[in-house]
């Protein structure tokens, strides 16, 4: 297996654990995913009783899923949340530049600095310098109905969480 593929089992079966949500593999995966999901429901399949999946413990949610519907971005702190067609995301609200914060988003999820003028679109790519790095993405998971945004976990600008 190669170390792409046990990176994305990985990540698989851990938003599988938040989400309470069944992860099936493709017939030429090694099944790890499957067997993990299955190993981390185990007690679950004895209990008759329906159980909540289990919630980020140490962060804070920002609001029911259903508070950023599709073709939306809001600011929430040092992230900002959009969510289109792929799902939710979240990237920082700190300009790669010298750290100024951006402005709010607007409807397109375009903002920019108002230190120096950089501009970003809707995924913290950069349209207009000075800045020259896209803004950091940060791990998004969607638990219980609500959103957690993990400022410590940078992931890749495509990384989507779907809302559920």
């Amino acid at each position: 297996m190669t170390r792409r593929a046990i990176l994305a089992t990985l990540a698989a079966a851990a938003l599988s654990a938040c989400s309470g949500t069944t992860i099936i593999t493709s017939p030429g995966d090694s099944g790890a995913a499957a067997d993990a999901g299955a190993d981390a429901g185990a007690d679950a399949a004895t209990d008759d009783a329906a159980t909540e999946p289990t919630c980020p413990a140490d962060t804070t949610s920002d609001g029911a899923v259903t508070g950023y519907p599709q073709g939306t971005w809001k600011a929430v702190g040092d992230y900002i949340i959009g969510h289109d067609a792929g799902g939710l995301f979240a990237f920082s609200t700190k300009c790669t530049h010298q750290g100024c914060t951006i402005s709010a988003p607007s409807t397109t999820g375009a903002t920019s600095c108002p230190c120096h003028g950089a501009r970003f679109d809707g995924n913290g790519a950069v349209t207009l310098g000075p800045a020259r790095t896209p803004l950091p993405h940060y791990a998004l998971s969607v638990c219980g109905g609500n959103v957690y945004v993990d400022t410590a976990t940078v992931v890749a600008a495509s990384t989507r969480t779907p809302p559920q």
